[in-house]
């Protein structure tokens, strides 16, 4: 694939793209925060999870959306009981994402 959501090319071993953006509130484009190309499938979403931590720390409660492997997602976090942003139920759903992503 051409874009930034897919594999880095057509051959195996390649690598795969990843992406993390957000679309924050009162804005109209999304704002492509980080991305590249990992050796795996796997190590593609370790580092767009890794990224998409940072991005919370930074950005709060905003709308993100993340590619990997030409797999796209969109999430707005949510919050836990005391109104903070709910880190850990992000990162362990990207994680199950990450868990069921079936690729050859």
């Amino acid at each position: 694939m051409d874009d930034i959501t897919g594999t880095a090319g057509d051959s195996a071993g390649r690598g795969a793209r990843w992406s993390v953006g957000v679309l924050a509130s009162g804005v109209e484009n999304l704002e492509w925060l980080d991305g590249g190309t990992a050796p795996s499938v796997g190590a593609a979403w370790a580092a767009a999870t890794a990224a998409m931590m940072a991005a919370l720390q930074v950005w709060g409660r905003q709308e993100f959306w993340l590619s990997v492997a030409g797999a796209p997602v969109m999430m707005i976090p949510g919050l836990t009981a005391d109104g903070r942003v709910d880190v850990d139920d992000v990162r362990a759903g990207l994680d199950e994402l990450a868990a069921h992503a079936i690729y050859p």
